[in-house]
């Protein structure tokens, strides 16, 4: 798990670090250095899958295409003796990497005269979707697909229909039946969110795909199967982000961008509890988002001590005109087990009383 990450000279930021806890928020306005967090840790997880050490930072592959060095390197760095750095404190190992700046390429070099304990991500395995993902369909590829659910969830369905029945989740989801499968689960959490839709998946062998429906469960009655493209968009959007969260075990880094879209409020609401209990299993949670339900959400859950509030961080990220040039701060406000923020800056989820003061 990483305790400590800090980023010297990397796109937005010249210096900065982050104190991270099991569930990790990152809200602030576009283009203010959110995802240029998100796009450090995953610069460094598919150099380490291609490479199979730290030793080169990859600037295409897997996970991210962010261009050259010069794209990613700190406007204002010092570009002669520039390196860019990623600093990891995990739970007993500190991973230092430095990468020497080299105009125009898109693999750099590593320091190796910089000393680190560890020559390892401090996670055991990372799953990350992006704001981009699967839309509704009749059917899924099953071709070439990975043990991940795929950046864009596209192997979701195909690790449901592999997985579902014998894949247990952790006890922390249970709901008092006898039930531990990932499909119950799944299906448990779409009726919480959506009000009564269960899905049904089917492997067409000679397609190499498997399909999709959705039928409405009432509390008597279990009505005709749809197909995906017929039911909410929605539902199937947010599908990846519920079996990522549902297969959720200790050591992992699961990362999310903006998992609140197309979701109506109350879902974002109750999205924020399946976010608790997911990093509740020992997992680490890094998401993105623009919600004020899923933070309330949240927050919800840490007065109802379904997780320590301490192990909950909030990240605001703000873009700040100082004069020869943009500069961006990172706030910290702090969630107590009341579920009360010590700080709320400018911008941070304001939006609403702001709309109620000039209506009232």
């Amino acid at each position: 798990m990483i305790n400590k990450l800090a980023i010297h000279n990397f796109k937005c930021f010249s210096n900065v670090s982050f104190e991270m806890g099991n569930l990790n928020l990152l809200a602030g306005s576009n283009g203010c250095g959110k995802s240029s967090v998100i796009h450090a840790l995953l610069l460094l997880q598919q150099s380490y899958e291609q490479f199979h050490s730290l030793n080169k930072l990859i600037m295409y592959g897997k996970y991210v295409n962010l261009g050259l060095a010069n794209d990613v390197m700190y406007d204002y760095a010092e570009m002669e003796a520039g390196k860019i750095s990623f600093h990891i404190q995990g739970n007993d190992e500190l991973t230092a990497l430095e990468y020497f700046y080299s105009s125009g390429k898109s693999v750099l070099e590593r320091d190796m005269e910089l000393h680190s304990t560890a020559e390892r991500l401090p996670w055991n395995a990372m799953e990350f979707l992006s704001a981009e993902r699967i839309v509704p369909q009749t059917i899924y590829s099953t071709i070439g697909q990975g043990d991940t659910l795929g950046i864009h969830g596209e192997n979701a369905i195909n690790f449901l229909e592999e997985h579902g029945d014998s894949y247990e989740v952790n006890p922390c989801f249970y709901n008092g039946t006898n039930n531990k499968s990932l499909l119950y689960y799944v299906n448990f959490w779409l009726e919480k969110l959506f009000g009564g839709f269960n899905l049904y998946s089917n492997r067409i062998l000679e397609a190499d795909a498997v399909s999709l429906r959705y039928k409405e469960k009432s509390r008597d009655l279990l009505g005709n199967s749809h197909r995906a493209v017929n039911v909410g968009f929605g539902i199937t959007y947010v599908l990846p982000v519920v079996i990522a969260l549902l297969k959720a075990k200790e050591g992992d880094l699961i990362i999310l961008e903006n998992p609140e879209a197309h979701l109506h409020p109350k879902a974002q609401r109750l999205l924020g509890e399946l976010l608790v209990k997911a990093a509740s299993t020992g997992a680490q949670i890094i998401l993105e988002t623009h919600s004020d339900h899923i933070l309330n959400g949240i927050r919800i859950c840490a007065k109802k001590e379904y997780i320590d509030a301490k192990k909950i961080r909030f990240f605001f990220f703000l873009r700040e005109d100082v004069g020869a040039k943009f500069n961006v701060n990172v706030y910290n406000p702090i969630l107590n087990q009341n579920g009360d923020i010590d700080i709320w800056p400018e911008g941070f989820f304001d939006e609403w009383d702001n709309a109620l003061t000039e209506l009232f």
